[in-house]
C-alpha cells in the first residue's frame, strides 16, 4: 500500500513538473566593482556617502538580457503570478517617453516566452517596480524571488527585509538592490581614502556632463569624458527629441564613476533601498531630465507598485556575484501549483 502511495504522489509530481522539462540553466554574468575605503566621511553636501565595510555593486544597469532570462526561469509558463513581467515592456501606451525592451510570446516553448527585441539586449530594463527588483535580487541571492534579502507575504506585501552590511545573513553574500549610502558612495566618491571628497556628477566630474547622442542602434555616439544620457539627448529606433536608452556603459570608461560604475547619471532612475514614508527612493536622474537631476543633491521618491518608462536598477551585494542560480526544485514545483491553480495579479501604470 505504501508504495502504491509513494507512486501516484511520484506521478503527481511529474505531471505538474513536466511543463517545465524545457527550462535550460539561465546564467549570465553581473558584473560588480569593489567599492572599499571603508569608513570613509560622508559628503559635507548631503551627509551620505559613508559605508563602514567593503561591497560590491554591479557595474551597470540590469539588462533587458539579463531580465528576460529571469523571467524565462521564474516564469517559464508565462503565468506571471507576481506581475513580473509588464505588458509595457513590449508595448508601452499611454504618454510613456520609452520603449520597453522585451517580447513576450506565448505561443513559445515553456521557459522561452521572454526575450530581448532587437538592439535591446544591453539597454537597461525598464518597467519594473520597486517589487520586481527586489524579487530579482532575492532570486539573484536564494533562487527563489520570494525570500532572499527581502520576505514576501504576497505580490504586494513586503514583510521583512535584511540589513546592508558586514556579517549578515548567516555568512551569506547578500545580493540586495543598493542603500543610499551604497549607491551615492559608489557614484560620487572620489576614491580616494577614507576621505570626505565627493564629485558633483557620477562621471568623474565637477562639471556638467555632455549630453549623449546615439547611434541608430542604441550605442552612445559620442563616448568620451563626462558624458551622460540625459535631457532628451540620445535618439534612436523611432524617437525624436524624446530621448531614448541606451547600451549600458557606452559613454566608456572616461565617464565612469571613480570606482568603475557606469550611467549612475542618465539612462534610467534606479531603485535604491531606501524610504520616504510609503514611496521609496530612486537616484541618478535620466534619458529625459536635465543635468540638476545628475546632482549628488538630487533625490526622488515613487510608488514601489509602480514601474515606469525610465526606472531600472542595479545590485549590491557584499561579496562578487559569481553564479545566478536557478530556483530550487521545489520553488519550481510551488511555481507550477501557481500557474494552474492561477493568481489574481495587480496592474501598473505607466510614468512618462
Amino acid at each position: 500500500m505504501k508504495s502504491v502511495r509513494l507512486s501516484v504522489m511520484a506521478a503527481a509530481l511529474a505531471a505538474v513538473m513536466l511543463p517545465l522539462s524545457p527550462i535550460k540553466a539561465e546564467i549570465f554574468p553581473l558584473d560588480t566593482v569593489a567599492v572599499g575605503n571603508p569608513g570613509n566621511l560622508p559628503d559635507h553636501l548631503t551627509g551620505l556617502g559613508s559605508v563602514g565595510y567593503s561591497y560590491h555593486i554591479t557595474n551597470t544597469e540590469v539588462t533587458n538580457a539579463q531580465y528576460a532570462a529571469f523571467l524565462n526561469t521564474v516564469d517559464p509558463t508565462g503565468s506571471n503570478p507576481h506581475d513580473l513581467y509588464n505588458p509595457d515592456m513590449t508595448n508601452a501606451t499611454g504618454f510613456a517617453v520609452v520603449k520597453g525592451g522585451i517580447n513576450f510570446d506565448p505561443q513559445a516553448a515553456s521557459g522561452t516566452m521572454y526575450s530581448p527585441k532587437p538592439n535591446y539586449a544591453d539597454k537597461p530594463v525598464n518597467y519594473v517596480s520597486f517589487y520586481d527588483a527586489a524579487r530579482f535580487a532575492n532570486w539573484v541571492m536564494t533562487g527563489d524571488t520570494e525570500n532572499g534579502f527581502y520576505t514576501f507575504t504576497d505580490t504586494n506585501t513586503l514583510a521583512s527585509q535584511g540589513v546592508h552590511g558586514p556579517n549578515q545573513h548567516n555568512g551569506m553574500n547578500w545580493i540586495a538592490l543598493p542603500s543610499h549610502d551604497q549607491w551615492y558612495k559608489a557614484a560620487y566618491h572620489m576614491n580616494d581614502g577614507a576621505t570626505a571628497n565627493y564629485y558633483l556628477y557620477p562621471t568623474s566630474s565637477n562639471d556638467t556632463p555632455v549630453v549623449a547622442t546615439a547611434t541608430p542602434t542604441g550605442e552612445i555616439a559620442n563616448p568620451g569624458i563626462n558624458v551622460a544620457n540625459y535631457n532628451f539627448g540620445a535618439n534612436w529606433d523611432g524617437t525624436v527629441n524624446l530621448g531614448h536608452v541606451t547600451s549600458v556603459g557606452s559613454a566608456g570608461p572616461e565617464s565612469a564613476s571613480p570606482y568603475g560604475t557606469f550611467d549612475q547619471g542618465g539612462n534610467v532612475m534606479e531603485w535604491i533601498d531606501a524610504v520616504s514614508g510609503s514611496r521609496r527612493i530612486m537616484r541618478g536622474g535620466s534619458l529625459w531630465l536635465d543635468e540638476s537631476t545628475l546632482r549628488s543633491t538630487y533625490t526622488s521618491e515613487y510608488n514601489p507598485l509602480i514601474g515606469g518608462s525610465s526606472l531600472g536598477f542595479r545590485l549590491s551585494s557584499l561579496g562578487p556575484i559569481t553564479v545566478v542560480p536557478l530556483p530550487a526544485t521545489a520553488w519550481l514545483f510551488g511555481s507550477a501549483l501557481v500557474g494552474l491553480i492561477g493568481v489574481a495579479r495587480r496592474h501598473k501604470t505607466v510614468i512618462s
